[in-house]
């Protein structure tokens, strides 16, 4: 299963999600592959940082680079159960080539910055991703500062959501995932017992993320026996 993380600005929330969805999906017992695309990233740093300390669960950090990302991609869901992507903030060709081939994509975002410009072009790339697989669930998350509860922020948050079809807003929120340091290779997730709270958000975010979605069940034709509805 391929998740992405994208958002419309350079600030740390979309790594810091990425890294948090990634440690919490492998302490499930999956075999999960943290990747960015581009050819240089901090998570990188993160990364080897996280397996010098020897901290578990072990994540295998990877780059997807410029080139052949689908052929990259594909070669990746043959050694893990799951892939999360740091996608990035900027349009670039790798960037919708993971959008693509995602199951879910979150969307890490804050009311008080977005922009017109940033939420069309974001739009135009999450409605293109959708187009190619109309399966894939858009999923928008807010990032907001402990205090932060301006209703100004929200609308405008939710008027981006609504410019993507099916797109959805979490019902949980995110407070500043990124201003904490937990220490070098480390993400909230690993450090629960400082903060309970913000480590509790990122969990209900992960069970967003990976929640199955339930099949609708046919109804059964009148007079027709279906399996297993005998008796």
């Amino acid at each position: 299963m391929i998740v992405a993380i994208v958002n419309q600005h350079g600030n740390a929330d979309r790594s810091i999600v990425a890294r948090n969805l990634a440690v919490l999906r492998a302490r499930s017992g999956r075999k999960v592959c943290l990747a960015m695309t581009g050819l240089w990233h901090g998570g990188y740093l993160w990364g080897e940082a996280r397996s010098a300390a020897r901290i578990r669960p072990w994540l295998d950090v990877r780059s997807l680079g410029t080139r052949a990302v689908g052929d990259r991609l594909a070669g990746l869901r043959r050694l893990f159960n799951d892939i999360v992507v740091d996608a990035g903030a900027r349009d670039t060709e790798e960037c919708r080539r993971v959008l693509g081939a995602a199951r879910v994509i979150v969307v890490p975002a804050r009311g008080g910055e977005v922009d017109l410009v940033g939420q069309y072009t974001l739009a135009r790339r999450l409605n293109a991703a959708r187009a190619l697989n109309p399966e894939v669930r858009i999923l928008f998350v807010a990032v907001c500062a402990v205090s932060d509860a301006e209703p100004d922020n929200e609308a405008a948050l939710l008027a981006h959501v609504h410019r993507v079809g099916t797109a959805r807003l979490a019902p949980v929120r995110l407070h500043e995932p990124g201003a904490y340091a937990y220490g070098e290779g480390r993400c909230v997730c690993d450090a629960e017992t400082c903060d309970p709270e913000l480590a509790d958000e990122m969990h209900a975010l992960y069970r967003e993320v990976y929640a199955q979605p339930v099949a609708r069940l046919r109804r059964p034709l009148l007079g027709v026996a279906q399996p297993g509805l005998a008796g």
